[in-house]
């Protein structure tokens, strides 16, 4: 009789152990999915930072990169940068942008041909960058799910065109 007990009693630990751990190991998943996401969201946004601060770099020298316009040869270098986040390709041309500015007005792109001279301001960007969130709640009843509204990343870099190259007065964009 007193077997039988013991045995009755350890067979209901058993499935108390099998609940707790479910209690645990879901706040536990979860927690650990979130931590997950918040480390890759800083990993791409410096990833894309410093991509784009290399761009802006790349484009103060003037040089462009074989065959390619100093603007393609920018985006190249970003994508070069980036690690596989963002792409140059026709695919994807707005994945990547380069502005020209006048340091007289700074909100105001200038057009085509005559962006890119020497004084002038250059802006590298990665703009809208979407993320997926991994984890599976946000917070709020009525959206549970990140996959509906991922996380926009917005990157720029922007420096001020120096002179051109020795022996030239102008570089294709």
């Amino acid at each position: 009789m007193r077997q039988k007990s013991h045995t009755l009693r350890r067979r209901a630990r058993h499935g108390a152990q099998l609940v707790e751990m479910a209690l645990v190991m879901v706040p536990f998943l979860a927690i650990l999915l979130a931590f997950f996401d918040v480390c890759m969201v800083m990993f791409r946004w410096t990833t894309l930072q410093n991509a784009v601060r290399e761009g802006s770099r790349y484009a103060v020298t003037f040089r462009r990169m074989g065959g390619l316009g100093q603007d393609a040869s920018i985006k190249q270098v970003v994508q070069n940068y980036s690690l596989g986040t963002v792409s140059a390709t026709a695919t994807n041309p707005e994945q990547i942008s380069v502005n020209y500015y006048a340091p007289a007005a700074p909100n105001t792109p200038i057009a085509a041909p005559n962006g890119n001279s020497p004084g002038n301001i250059v802006e590298v960007s990665v703009p809208a960058y979407r993320w997926n969130w991994i984890a599976p709640l946000s917070g709020t009843l009525s959206n549970p799910f990140y996959a509906t509204s991922p996380l926009s990343i917005t990157v720029r870099s922007a420096d001020i065109l120096g002179g051109y190259p020795v022996g030239t007065n102008t570089v294709p964009r």
